[in-house]
């Protein structure tokens, strides 16, 4: 059975031998330290000088406004801390941690750069998006007259949508998040997105060509909504069929409700645009 000096000499030779990595990784630490705060420092002042003004005048630069945060800062910081986080990790594998305890930290560590890395992808990538699908909509709009307004707001809108989309399944990818909640959720959110988009957008264009189609309108929008609402919800849950059939079943039921309610509505709206639409040229005669 060992002794209680022999227990000390043993704690002592693993402290000794620790102390190695322990100094390796306070150098990694404060070298990871002063090149993120270069670096970020650096980052800060040409986001500032270059993107922050142009940025502002941006619904997403207004948001950030709003929220007491600067564009240039935020990417700044975020440099800053993935630049230490990584200087961590380096840092961290020059200790030997065991048991549960140094499982977990070894972990946490391990994840800050994708955690930070997802946030700026989700940052830069929003900026990025906005700013593309502004560009092609202003050339577009410059190639086509007043009349197709509303076809390039539709183009432009379904760009970003996709834009974003495409923004935030790669952070999501980053940050290792579950395919399996995250994917359908994108998807689902996406369908409804675009379902909304295109009906105020083309409903929009039909009601001013077409004045007469503007009573119609609002139950059509109504509808066409409903439905694209529903597919993005199944989309949402299609991993939990039972969600998915109660879904389904509701959406025939109120669809069902739908048609009987406003199929006669529908009819009157359509036979009084009709009238209208018969009186008008004797109006002018």
């Amino acid at each position: 059975m060992p002794t209680l000096e022999d227990l000390g000499a043993t704690l002592w030779n693993q402290l000794v031998a620790m102390i190695p990595g322990v100094i390796a990784a306070v150098i990694w630490i404060i070298l990871g330290v002063i090149v993120g705060i270069i670096v970020g420092g650096i980052v800060t002042k040409i986001l500032r000088k270059y993107v922050e003004r142009p940025l502002s005048a941006t619904p997403f630069g207004k948001t950030l406004a709003t929220m007491g945060l600067e564009f240039s800062e935020l990417i700044g910081g975020l440099t800053k801390a993935f630049i230490i986080s990584v200087s961590l990790v380096a840092a961290i594998s020059y200790i030997p941690l065991g048991g549960e305890v140094g499982e977990l930290i070894y972990s946490v560590v391990s994840y800050l750069p994708y955690l930070i890395g997802g946030i700026a992808v989700i940052t830069l990538g929003l900026v990025l998006a906005i700013s593309l699908a502004r560009y092609i909509g202003s050339l577009l709009s410059t190639g086509f007259s007043e009349t197709y307004k509303s076809l390039v707001a539709l183009i432009e809108n379904l760009l970003l949508v996709g834009l974003i989309a495409i923004v935030l399944t790669v952070a999501f990818t980053l940050l290792k998040l579950p395919s399996t909640l995250i994917y359908p959720l994108l998807v689902g959110v996406t369908a409804i997105a675009i379902g909304v988009i295109i009906v105020i957008e083309v409903f929009k264009a039909i009601t001013e060509a077409h004045p007469d189609f503007s009573k119609l309108a609002p139950f059509l929008q109504f509808i066409i909504v409903f439905v694209f609402v529903f597919v993005g919800l199944s989309a949402i849950f299609s991993e939990y069929s039972v969600v998915g059939d109660v879904l389904r079943s509701l959406s025939f039921g109120v669809m069902i409700a739908f048609a009987v309610i406003l199929i006669p509505v529908a009819f009157y709206l359509v036979k009084k645009v009709l009238i209208e639409a018969e009186r008008r040229p004797s109006k002018g005669e």
